[in-house]
């Protein structure tokens, strides 16, 4: 089965268009690596006829008409077209950003076209740029190497990197509701310690951070609130100037605060989201090598039955206290063993 058929049988309007056309980009890549794709893009010569040709609602995506691409959803599958760059596909595919997404399937004769190797990069798992002029066409495409490469957990490519070191400084030139967007996506990719390692590597860290970034953290698995609020200085600052939600500014700020007062167990007084955000920030900061977190939950070595029994007292508020400051205790990697927990609990 060649790419074009399994393009058809996974869109199959594909078949009603009545020009000349190719699926190019994300699409392609995708099926090379064999995961199915959600959504085509497809270039052709009249954008708004092919779209037109699916019948079905088209919306326009651009504001100017000659620069407009059009999208069509049909169910599952979304369907966006867009005019072939200087009108041949040979030129378009040289505008794009990495050679894993420069290669396109010809609707008509069901070739591939891969003009920039981007089938063998796949193989050798890089990302590579076509030129490093198509940056300064599109400074967000430096961002975009960081996700393809965590989202794919490729490398990517020296003469890439070194491009990007130059230009960093151009990320700030960028709509900041796009530069959101994709820092969303990194720090949503469960690869944190490689994102992170990334901006530092690109020099990208400082427009974006303010600040050269530490690298030194020990987990992949950290949320977007918990990422960021080990990363950011000043939670209201950085989203007020990227256009965060109020809601995640607020999540960021809470997880600091309780970071500097050390107060990390507090998260389980704070309720979701904020009480899953501890395992996996502890794992980040290397603060979990003693402690396990089945479940969100800390297993406590002693119940409050027993911390009653130890140290001689009724039941009450001072149950509570203990337990958590045993608790607190355990979390530190100070307390360890049951042992430790009741001699703990009578010097206290």
């Amino acid at each position: 089965m060649t790419l074009r058929d399994d393009l058809l049988r996974l869109f199959p309007r594909l078949r009603d268009l009545p020009t000349h056309a190719y699926v190019v980009g994300g699409a392609v890549r995708d099926l090379t690596l064999g995961a199915a794709p959600a959504d085509v893009d497809v270039a052709c010569l009249d954008p708004l006829v092919c779209a037109r040709a699916l019948r079905r609602k088209v919306i326009r995506l651009g504001r100017e008409e000659h620069l407009s691409a059009y999208r069509v959803v049909d169910g599952l599958h979304i369907y966006d077209f867009a005019a072939l760059l200087d009108g041949s596909i040979d030129a378009d595919l040289a505008r794009r950003d990495f050679t894993i997404n420069a290669m396109a399937v010809d609707l008509e004769s069901g070739e591939l076209l891969d003009p920039h190797n981007g089938r063998a990069d796949l193989g050798r798992r890089v990302v590579r740029m076509i030129d490093a002029a198509n940056f300064d066409d599109d400074p967000l495409r430096m961002l975009k190497a960081i996700r393809m490469t965590v989202r794919f957990d490729f490398e990517v490519d020296a003469e890439t990197l070194d491009a990007i070191r130059v230009r960093a400084p151009r990320i700030a030139d960028v709509a900041v509701e796009r530069v959101a967007y994709e820092l969303t996506v990194i720090f949503s990719a469960n690869a944190f310690r490689r994102a992170v390692t990334l901006l530092r590597e690109t020099r990208l860290d400082v427009p974006l951070f303010g600040r050269s970034l530490d690298t030194d953290f020990h987990a992949d698995d950290v949320p977007l609130a918990a990422a960021l609020a080990l990363l950011v200085d000043d939670a209201h600052a950085f989203a007020k100037r990227w256009r965060l939600s109020d809601a995640l500014m607020r999540e960021i700020q809470t997880l600091q605060r309780l970071i500097e007062s050390h107060a990390l167990l507090d998260l389980y007084d704070a309720g979701e989201p904020i009480a899953r955000q501890l395992p996996p920030m502890l794992r980040a900061l290397g603060r979990d090598d003693r402690v396990t977190f089945p479940d969100f939950a800390i297993k406590p070595l002693l119940t409050g039955d027993e911390i009653a029994q130890i140290a001689e007292i009724e039941a009450g508020p001072r149950i509570g206290m203990l337990k958590r400051a045993l608790l607190e205790q355990e979390l530190e990697g100070r307390v360890t063993s049951r042992e430790a927990a009741e001699e703990f609990v009578k010097k206290f």
